[in-house]
Parts: C-alpha cells; structure tokens; sequence
C-alpha cells in the first residue's frame, strides 16, 4: 500500500492497515465496505503534523526549537499551542501528575532519542534526578508561551493522544465510515459505532497478540488508552528505566501499579487519566473515582483491579462505558 502502510489481517466487516509512526505504531480501522485511502491519507497528515510540532527528538521540531531558544517568552504556532493548552490543562485537573516540565528528567533518565534507536544497556549511569520544574511555571496567552530559562518541555503524555483523536475525526469524515484511529496504546473512534462494538484486546503491551495475559472487551466509548511501565524501558549501569516520570521526584514512577487502561470520552481524557493513575500509585483508584472513570488497573505482581464500573469477566466479551451511536 501507498505511504508505508500495510494490510491488517481481514477481520470481518472491516477493513484496516498499519505502518510505523511517532516511535511506534499506528493502525486504522474501517466499517463496512466504504474505501479505507482516504482514511489513511488523512491519518497520514494529522500524524506528520504531531510529529513537526511535538516530537522531542527531530531538532527540526517547533517543540525541539522552542527548547533550544534561551528567551523567556516566544510566539508558537497555533498547533503548538493548542497541543501546550492540552497538557497544561490535564496538568492543573490532576493536580501536577502530568507535567510537561519533565523533559530534563527524561534526558537525565537516558531517554535521549527514538526508542527504536535507544541503547537496551548502557554503561553510562542515569544523572542525578531532581523535581521537574513544575508546569506551574509555563504561561501560555494566546500563542505566546512563557517560561524560566532551562525547562525543557515535552509533551509525551498529552500529544500522540490528540492526534489519536483528530486522526479518528478526520478519517472518519473522510472515508464516509465508522472508524478506529490506535497510535501505540491510545486508541479513538470516529462515526456510529459498529454493530456489537469495537473488539479490543487489553494487556501491558499494546504490540502483544492475544496469547499474552489480558482482557478482551467490546469498546463503546470514544476513547480508551493504555499507559504501562512495562514497555519502553531501558537499562542504565544496572538500573531499569521507564518513559514515565514522576514529576516530584524526576524519576521513573515507581508507584503501585505497572498498567492502567482508562475509557472516556476522547482520546486524550483517557490516556491523561491513565499516565497520571501510574503516578499517583496508591492514589489512584481515588483519582479515577473523582472522574468518574472506568479503569482497568495492573499491579506490579500482576493483580488486576477493576474500577468506575469496568467489567470483571476475564476473557469474555464485555461492553465498556459509552453510548453506541453517540
């Protein structure tokens, strides 16, 4: 197929395809019989715009530009801006367990590049770790971000979700079809829902196929995303590192759980609620309460807790929170 895509194995009523994209995979899903390039074609614009806007590790970047210029206040484009608006809002709403400030701490974590081109094991130690700024210290006014010299932003938690969702929107309208927009483990869905739902199969990785432990559901709400510990990890000097940063200490989340899938009414919701119920370790069936979320929590010795109404069956099809057709 055109674009790098290739052909997902047939599933019936559907059709789709997949292709690497922004460190890891996309995937889009079609109802019906309606043409799937157009979807695809749509996907394609949207994931390369996140990827000029946001990615921490193309020095062309906007975001790779706005962290190299030392001036206290800058203009950015309304792209940007609109993604920067998004992580500080879920930033202040779970009070400061995601925060874009973290990009020093990824670094200082060896998180210096594309995962696909990182070092599995490294002789260099990890740098000493100290809290993230604190995106409380991040004004945005319009288009013109302000912040102290030094912080380097990254908007990892909040951005591939946007996409997922703008992506689904767009290739949905553009294919005329009920469609299902995954970018790794946040998924979006566009259009009346299909009959009987969006199957999904829900464990640590996202990559994994349907041998390894996890839950198979039927996926009636806009949104659903997967953030885990378990993928993404490194080794530096003896030590495991992970992508998610806990912004009060600057260092890999250590807390209670190892996965969390959320389901809500966007993308970006649900991923935000995900990232942040890892952070918040012991906190965050409260934090998913006060939501009102539907979660699916992993510990870190594999018991899995269900919460806000997420089903218990375990293997069985199981219709999660969300309106068909809404």
């Amino acid at each position: 197929m055109e674009g790098g895509w290739a052909r997902l194995p047939p599933i019936p009523g559907l059709s789709g395809a997949w292709r690497p994209a922004l460190g890891t995979t996309a995937r889009v899903l079609i109802a019906g019989g309606h043409q799937l390039a157009p979807a695809l074609r749509e996907a394609d614009r949207v994931i390369a715009q996140v990827d000029d806007l946001a990615s921490r590790f193309r020095p062309d970047s906007e975001l790779a530009r706005v962290n190299s210029d030392p001036r206290p206040e800058i203009r950015v484009s309304d792209g940007l801006a609109s993604l920067l608006a998004d992580a500080l809002f879920w930033s202040r709403a779970t009070d400061g367990l995601l925060d874009p400030t973290v990009g020093a701490a990824l670094l200082a974590a060896g998180y210096d590049r594309d995962f696909s081109h990182l070092d599995e094991d490294a002789s260099a130690a990890p740098r000493p770790s100290t809290p993230a700024p604190g995106w409380h210290q991040v004004r945005l006014e319009g288009a013109v971000l302000a912040r102290p010299s030094g912080v380097l932003l990254d908007l990892g938690a909040t951005a591939k979700a946007s996409a997922a969702d703008v992506a689904a929107s767009r290739a949905g309208a553009a294919s005329g079809a009920a469609c299902l927009v995954s970018l790794g483990g946040d998924i979006a869905t566009a259009g009346p829902v299909p009959a009987g739902g969006w199957t999904v199969r829900i464990g640590d990785d996202h990559r994994g196929g349907g041998e390894e432990p996890g839950q198979t559901v039927t996926l009636l709400a806009r949104g659903m995303a997967t953030s885990s510990t378990v993928v993404r990890r490194w080794i530096r000097q003896g030590t495991a590192m992970h992508h998610l940063i806990d912004p009060r200490t600057g260092r890999p989340a250590q807390g209670r759980w190892r996965t969390a899938t959320v389901v809500a009414d966007t993308c970006l919701r649900a991923n935000a609620l995900s990232t942040a119920a890892l952070v918040a370790g012991d906190r965050a069936e409260g934090l998913l309460a006060r939501f009102g979320a539907a979660a699916r929590l992993v510990a870190a010795d594999g018991r899995v807790v269900h919460c806000g109404g997420w089903p218990s069956q375990g293997e069985e099809l199981a219709s999660l929170p969300g309106r068909a057709g809404a």
